[in-house]
């Protein structure tokens, strides 16, 4: 492969990732075209460029140590043709993740050009949030369906709340490298823990709050008493705005969950179709402890007439694509073998990138930690792991996260 061509393949690489939020916004198809497309590229740069990838091996052997994992999940499946496709699709997230990180090694000053893009393009997204929150409608004509909602582009689906949590804090990053006045930062900051709410996502309102929260405390160069007064700051600023916004917001955020204030979260879940979902989660799991029923299964373990008369007030409403909660998902779906294979590639991807970052002090690689265990925290509600648009979201921040370890052996 000549220059002029391994030149152009590269530009495309980063083209491709430069709008890659767009294609999450696009949907699905977009997503899995731009994911299949970078890997494909990087793929063939592979082998007609003998790319050397001993420095990506510590990434590459978590990637495929995990990607094995789903591979033996395959062969235990209840139903295989639901759960090939994204096992499958992980082959093409392992190009898509070690393409990015050879960015970072090959083209680190073009990096600016992805993180202005994303920037710009973030920028668009509160604008448009914006014009939806004063007008119902968003630039497009869209709207949520659930009255204490933002969808901006996303729609009927309404998953806004979850982009805007995996780009805020790559979007702070740079702002801060951009300018390390601190005003502007803790004013940004306030700003979108204050647009999380309105999105009136609740789980990804809670999650983007602890996120923006410790990135304020460990990023922002400031005195350790202004940075707690800051974090008072922003939670008086959220405890306020809840008092003052209207009925649909104090319907969503108070009354829709008063259970949880007033008696505990378990008994919540007593009278939630989320514990309804957990319940059935836990007893595929006991019913199938070692492997599971297999990726993408429980929609259809979870109709099973032999769960019909489980211990549950509104077990009637336990149907659904996922249990939305994360470790329930790989204990019912990929069994004690799935999860404990989950839980070794996912903790030693955060600890080996805590360390880089305690040596180099990258701040959008710790942006991206944060992400990535704000992802992780147990009990909070969360979006099927391996579905397209969830993953998309992750699997950009893991790029970041995992990409710049190891970076000073060739700089």
């Amino acid at each position: 492969m000549n220059n002029q061509v391994r030149s152009y393949l590269d530009k495309t690489i980063i083209i491709l990732f430069s709008i890659y939020p767009i294609s999450i916004l696009a949907g699905n198809f977009f997503i899995n075209a731009s994911i299949l497309m970078i890997g494909s590229i990087f793929f063939l740069k592979i082998l007609k460029s003998g790319i050397n990838l001993s420095h990506y091996k510590s990434t590459l052997y978590l990637l495929l140590f995990f990607f094995f994992s789903l591979i033996v999940n395959l062969l235990f499946t209840n139903n295989i043709s639901l759960s090939y496709q994204r096992v499958l699709k992980f082959f093409f997230i392992i190009l898509f993740v070690i393409s990015f990180k050879y960015l970072i090694f090959n083209h680190y000053q073009r990096l600016k050009i992805i993180y202005r893009t994303w920037f710009i393009i973030f920028l668009i997204v509160i604008f448009d949030l914006s014009v939806e929150l004063f007008t119902g409608k968003n630039t497009f004509g869209q709207s949520a369906v659930f009255l204490g909602r933002l969808a901006s582009f996303t729609g009927e689906e309404s998953t806004i709340g979850y982009y805007f949590l995996g780009f805020c804090l790559i979007f702070l990053s740079y702002v801060y490298n951009q300018s390390k006045n601190i005003s502007l930062n803790i004013f940004l900051a306030i700003i979108f823990i204050l647009i999380s709410f309105l999105i009136g996502e609740r789980a990804n309102f809670f999650k983007t709050t602890i996120a923006i929260i410790l990135f304020i405390f460990f990023v922002i160069q400031i005195n350790y008493k202004y940075k707690i007064l800051s974090i008072v700051l922003l939670l008086l600023v959220g405890y306020v705005t809840f008092l003052n916004l209207d009925k649909h917001y104090k319907w969503r955020y108070f009354y829709q969950i008063d259970k949880i204030y007033t008696d505990g979260l378990s008994k919540y879940l007593e009278t939630s179709k989320y514990g309804a979902h957990k319940n059935v989660a836990k007893e595929i799991f006991l019913d199938n402890p070692f492997f599971g029923v297999g990726i993408k299964n429980f929609r259809i373990e979870s109709a099973n007439k032999k769960y019909n008369d489980l211990d549950h007030k509104v077990n009637h409403l336990r149907v659904s694509n996922h249990p939305h909660d994360l470790y329930y998902e790989f204990l019912s779906e990929t069994g004690i073998f799935g999860f404990v294979c989950f839980l070794i590639f996912i903790l030693s991807s955060i600890v080996l990138s805590l360390k880089n970052y305690l040596r180099f002090k990258n701040t959008y690689q710790f942006s991206s930690i944060i992400f990535i265990v704000i992802t992780i925290l147990p009990i909070v509600p969360t979006g099927s792991f391996l579905a397209t648009f969830t993953s998309s979201i992750f699997w950009i921040n893991y790029c970041i996260m995992m990409g710049y370890n190891n970076l000073q052996k060739i700089k």
